[in-house]
């Protein structure tokens, strides 16, 4: 029976994943990130350990324990925990100490090689969820107008330039003005703040994947928070990569997003 990986963060995207997985006849073994990944994941998995944050070395020896040789690094993980929260092993530190660059994929791309000097391959994070990527044109709610297109169209414009930059992945514009762009601190507090800036609302959000996305690590993902938040802080549309970006529970999603009159549209 094939074995899987998986490097669990916050998110109901790891359960997903587990689950696909084990329905595909895989077993999998899951690396839980202790304080994010959810508890239901072990339901959803073959074995799954809990980990500390910042701990590399009980990961990879829990994974070649058990036979495993290709991994899925899956789930959020704030940037920020990066400066502040992590207590790394000495393998982690010695990374990090080595890094010159600390952006997500300079991370991303430095714990790869660390996974590899141990034989274990990343994988695409998407090899189980390719249903769940977003498709093209108008996804969920009503349909928009033309000003509201071009506000998306201007938004993803400027998101893919943050993106490429590795500043972050979403931007929140009105009338072509941008009111709040990500970086280290997530889709969810970028939204947030753009509803402060914007106590009436009215704004788009546009979440872009890089523009040389590579698909092991940190596709973009949205899902029932996402609408959520872009609910509560006024926003009237959603703007996404289309074949780039991860919907969690994309039914469930979509449904939200046409119920609370927020149109998503896959560019």
């Amino acid at each position: 029976m094939p074995k899987i990986g998986i490097v669990a963060g916050a998110g109901d995207l790891p359960v997903l994943i587990a689950g696909e997985a084990l329905k595909n006849g895989f077993e999998v073994f899951c690396a839980a990130i202790d304080g994010f990944a959810e508890e239901k994941l072990k339901a959803s998995s073959t074995v799954c350990e809990s980990f500390k944050l910042g701990k590399i070395q009980a990961p990879i020896d829990f994974f070649k324990k058990n036979g495993v040789t290709e991994v899925i690094l899956i789930g959020n993980i704030p940037h920020i925990n990066i400066f502040r929260d992590i207590k790394p092993d000495l393998r982690a530190a010695s990374m990090l100490l080595s890094l010159k660059d600390k952006s997500a994929m300079g991370i991303f791309k430095a714990l790869s090689g660390e996974l590899e000097k141990d034989g274990l391959r990343p994988a695409d994070t998407s090899m189980f969820l390719k249903d769940s990527l977003a498709g093209k044109g108008l996804l969920a709610g009503g349909k928009i107008s033309q000003k509201t297109y071009d506000d998306l169209s201007f938004a993803m414009d400027i998101a893919s330039k943050i993106a490429a930059m590795d500043i972050g992945l979403s931007v929140a514009v009105k009338e072509k003005a941008v009111i709040a762009v990500e970086a280290m601190e997530g889709t969810d507090e970028c939204i947030k703040r753009a509803g402060r800036i914007l106590p009436d609302g009215g704004f788009v959000l546009a979440k872009a994947a890089r523009p040389n996305q590579d698909f092991r690590f940190d596709l973009p993902v949205i899902g029932e928070t996402t609408i959520e938040n872009l609910a509560q802080a006024g926003a009237r549309a959603l703007g996404i990569s289309a074949g780039k970006t991860l919907v969690a529970n994309k039914t469930e999603t979509f449904n939200l997003a046409s119920n609370k009159g927020i149109s998503v549209v896959g560019f």
